[in-house]
């Protein structure tokens, strides 16, 4: 994997074990951060399921204030500290080893963009929607960015989340909304 943009665009980052690890493509990577140009720049951002931390790092890259990784697996965590340490980011990171949708209910409000790229094909598109909805983590007017597999539908509860774009890449869907209370 690489980095697609900003000041370590073209440095390449580790994807670990890709039977363990599904990594965000290049590809969608690149799609969404183009979406979000200009909204990235100086802002707390929250990368859930982060796997090797492909988007959070994607964002401080682009000059993102902080980025909080969450993720409740030992080996990608391991992984994701490397590749921080390997691009001198870890002051900007805080890396907690969490259940993704657990970490949604307990950390403290403030986020401007969340990132999700929870496991394919388990239910979480919905579950992350709902406790979205519920959940003060991300301030109101923050955008959400949820990765999910093309059969995995969702209701989305639009006085709370606002779906702004959705981009198809494959089996892969990128559904980006906005908080709205």
């Amino acid at each position: 994997m690489r980095i697609t943009s900003g000041e370590h665009k073209g440095r390449r980052i580790s994807a670990g074990n890709k039977s363990k690890i599904r990594p965000t493509s290049d590809r969608v990577k690149e799609s969404i951060f183009n979406i979000l140009r200009g909204e990235i720049e100086g802002k707390r951002v929250l990368d859930i399921f982060a796997g090797a931390g492909s988007l959070g790092i994607e964002a401080l890259s682009q000059g993102a204030e902080s980025v909080t990784f969450v993720d409740s697996s030992p080996q990608s965590i391991k992984i994701l500290k490397r590749n921080l340490e390997n691009l001198n980011l870890q002051s900007q990171a805080v890396i907690l080893r969490l259940d993704g949708l657990k970490a949604l209910n307990r950390l403290e409000p403030g986020f401007h963009i969340i990132f999700t790229d929870p496991p394919y094909l388990k239910d979480y598109a919905q579950k992350i929607i709902d406790s979205m909805a519920k959940s003060s983590v991300l301030e109101i007017g923050g955008i959400l960015v949820l990765e999910h597999h093309k059969k995995e539908g969702f209701i989305s509860p639009e006085d709370k989340l606002l779906l702004l774009k959705e981009r198809k890449f494959g089996d892969t869907v990128i559904s980006i909304f906005l908080k709205r209370v």
